[in-house]
């Protein structure tokens, strides 16, 4: 009986989601990596071992879910890593592949030190870009751990033997940093959830921001289009914003924090649109989440899911630190209660699809088997 292919997949998977032994994530977690895990849990196609480094984990740990394994590994802080070039964190990575020996790695993410060990890994590797740090530079503020980190992608980007990226403003930037890149582009899955939304929209219109408070997001600008004259008759939600962030807001904006799957589905079926003012985004799940559950978007040409929005159909595509743009694309959004649901449902279908947990296992499946046979 011929063997399956043995594929490790190291990233920040939410274990306890999954898991009973350990904390499980309500709010801000890669979700993408929980919808690959469920896209492939009824193949037999390939033996899928998780690598997942965990500093408060203090012993070696394995969980068995679903036809995949998962491999808990202790491991230090991101800032200690760092200033050590992750060495610990690698040569943990390094000692769970020897034991599993993997034809092929797949890494998630070139913003830790995920990359880095696939980049390491004697064999055929894929990295899935889930972020873009130097492209994030050129556009605006990031963090000085990012910066320092950010020395490390072009020699990842180089070396891995194949890319993935969600969407074509990310593929393109991923060329930018190394010309020579071999990239597919395979979207990453919404939630199901999402897929269910109900849309009752608020009496009053009303907006919605999910994201981090990181500047490179650019929220600023839109408290700052939202405390004009023109818009104070419309409400704006900060889902994942703080009010200790921000002071003497406007009456009409109002922070929420955290939000778990469940609050954030209940403001998304009530908002008449999502707004995404970001200065660089390679593939707002946000937005994706918005799409799917037939919401107009108000996005930036800087940001990966635009393929997703048609301009002046299902929201607006506008220039990222354009305030009057925003302003204006806000009012034609939310003119009526029937032209919010009219944009929202346009070309619903083709997003539920491409962001289906089933696209997404076809898309990767056929990934592995081409990498594996090349």
């Amino acid at each position: 009986m011929q063997k399956k292919p043995r594929i490790a997949i190291l990233g920040d998977f939410p274990i306890g989601n999954i898991s009973a032994t350990y904390l499980p994530r309500s709010s801000f977690y890669p979700s993408w990596l929980y919808m690959l895990h469920k896209a492939f849990s009824n193949s037999d196609d390939f033996d899928l071992h998780w690598l997942i480094v965990d500093k408060n984990c203090k012993k070696a740990d394995i969980v068995s879910v679903e036809n995949q394994t998962f491999h808990i590994l202790p491991g230090t802080g991101l800032t200690i890593g760092l200033y050590t070039a992750y060495l610990y964190n690698r040569w943990q990575v390094a000692q769970c592949v020897k034991k599993i020996k993997p034809n092929l790695f797949h890494a998630w993410g070139t913003e830790r030190f995920y990359g880095l060990c696939a980049k390491d890994f004697k064999g055929k590797s894929i990295l899935s870009v889930q972020g873009l740090l130097k492209a994030y530079m050129q556009r605006g503020t990031v963090s000085k751990f990012e910066r320092r980190h950010s020395i490390y992608e072009p020699s990842v980007l180089k070396k891995v033997n194949y890319i993935t990226t969600e969407s074509p403003w990310a593929r393109d930037r991923v060329l930018e940093i190394e010309p020579n890149a071999n990239i597919a582009l395979c979207d990453y899955a919404v939630e199901p959830i999402f897929f269910s939304v109900t849309r009752n929209l608020s009496d009053e219109p009303s907006c919605l921001i999910s994201c981090s408070n990181a500047p490179i997001k650019n929220i600023d600008l839109a408290i700052s289009a939202f405390s004009s004259p023109e818009l104070s008759h419309i409400k704006l939600y900060l889902a994942g914003v703080s009010a200790e962030r921000y002071a003497n807001l406007h009456s009409n904006i109002i922070p929420l924090g955290r939000l778990n799957r469940e609050e954030l589905v209940f403001h998304l079926s009530h908002c008449w649109c999502l707004i995404h003012p970001s200065l660089a985004d390679t593939g707002p799940t946000s937005v994706k989440e918005a799409r799917v559950a037939g919401v107009p978007v108000v996005l930036t040409t800087e940001c990966g899911a635009k393929q997703y929005v048609e301009h002046g159909k299902s929201g607006y595509i506008i220039e990222p630190k354009d305030k009057q743009a925003l302003i204006d694309a806000v009012l034609a959004v939310t003119g009526s209660q029937q032209t919010s649901l009219d944009m929202g449902s346009f070309d619903v279908e083709r997003c539920r699809k491409a962001l289906s947990r089933d696209n997404m296992f076809a898309t990767f499946a056929a990934l592995y088997h081409n990498v594996l046979q090349s």
